[in-house]
């Protein structure tokens, strides 16, 4: 009764909640005692039907900071659709004083007349630590006070690049997710590019908040480092084969609605158009076709986006001929992990090659910073760096 009582005067005095339905921030100062106090009376034994998943270690992002998220996977049922689910994140720094964080969470209404039963909904968060050992902890909780929770110890800043690079956060440092965002600057001599952004995230309902991250991230260092006359951005998924997000003129304040359209894109389900064989191939090469064939071209055609769409699958043999008169250039910045260093070709990459582009693989800042150096060398004349 008392975690209830203490719950439901946080979401009534909550600024933020009552703000903001889905972002992840810190919890204001004036907020923190009462979170406080929800966390500490929460039981240890789960009563929502809910699993947490925190990570077993951090990665460092394209802003050289230790990046990492959480999934939370919850039966439907006691949970209702509709319902606001908040969570809590408390991320204790040794020798510091711990930091708060909130994310609220709406149930989705399903798209099907099924048992809600058999459905499950997936949640995610994330956070940024600058070096050390830190304690974390995430509690879940519904309006009637139900709750589960997890912990787990991290401990970041012993890589190689840690002692090579200057790192955006200190040690001991908790910040929230990064909201990266392109301040919308053009160049009067710049390029005219065309962003075509693959907003992937592999076996997921939802594009995750690392992935989001990530995609973000990139997208803000590419436009902050090349210098452009013009911006159009195209955020698209090639396994459902639909445009999610675009603006012919991108600037600072599409970058807002684009963040907000991948948060809200939902991946659980495919058009069975999507399914037809061949399908992907026609989809992808059609909107880069219409891209590149424009009255006006762009100089450049960029790919952004996590490898693994379609690997192996081939395109149309006649494909590199459809864009025969095109001038534009064709990049693929391409993510993944160096564990997965010995991939194959996935879609994307099949496309770029067969227009005779290049194809940069990507999993740090400074390998980022190498691609566009490289990119820029190509579409000035020089030599390849």
């Amino acid at each position: 009764m008392r975690l209830l009582v203490c719950l439901a005067q946080f979401l009534l005095s909550c600024s933020f909640v009552a703000g903001s339905a889905r972002a992840q921030d810190l919890i204001a100062a004036k907020d923190i005692p009462a979170a406080v106090r929800i966390l500490d009376n929460a039981p240890l034994k789960n009563s929502l039907p809910c699993n947490i998943h925190l990570p077993k270690k951090t990665h460092l992002d394209f802003m050289f900071r230790y990046t990492s998220g959480f999934w939370i996977e919850c039966r439907l049922g006691l949970i209702q659709p509709g319902m606001r689910l908040l969570g809590l994140v408390r991320i204790t720094p040794r020798d510091s004083q711990p930091v708060l964080m909130i994310k609220v969470f709406d149930i989705p209404q399903p798209r099907y007349s099924i048992s809600l039963h058999n459905l499950t909904v997936q949640m995610s968060g994330g956070f940024s630590l600058g070096p050390g050992k830190y304690l974390l902890e995430v509690v879940l909780f519904d309006q009637h006070g139900h709750s589960c929770r997890e912990e787990r110890k991290l401990k970041t800043g012993e890589d190689k690049v840690s002692k090579i690079a200057p790192l955006a956060l200190g040690p001991g440092v908790v910040a929230p997710p990064f909201k990266a965002r392109w301040d919308g600057a053009l160049a009067n001599s710049g390029l005219r590019v065309t962003v075509l952004l693959h907003a992937y995230s592999p076996g997921r309902p939802r594009i995750s908040a690392l992935d989001r991250a990530y995609l973000l991230q990139s997208l803000t260092a590419l436009l902050g480092q090349v210098p452009c006359q013009s911006v159009k951005l195209i955020a698209f998924n090639l396994d459902r084969q639909e445009e999610v997000f675009r603006e012919d003129s991108f600037d600072a304040d599409g970058f807002v609605r684009l963040e907000r359209a991948l948060e809200q894109m939902e991946l659980a389900t495919i058009p069975y158009q999507a399914l037809m064989h061949g399908s992907w191939a026609k989809f992808l090469v059609d909107m880069t076709r219409k891209e590149a064939t424009l009255k006006r071209p762009p100089d450049a055609v960029i790919f952004l986006g996590a490898w693994g769409s379609h690997e192996w699958d081939k395109l149309p043999t006649d494909t590199a001929s459809s864009f025969e008169g095109s001038d534009t250039h064709f990049f693929y910045f391409e993510y993944f992990e160096p564990a997965q260093l010995g991939h194959g070709k996935d879609g994307l990459e099949r496309l770029i090659k067969e227009l005779h582009g290049s194809a940069f693989v990507v999993w740090s800042p400074e390998t980022l910073a190498q691609a566009i150096k490289r990119m820029l060398a190509q579409m000035s004349g020089a030599p390849r760096l």
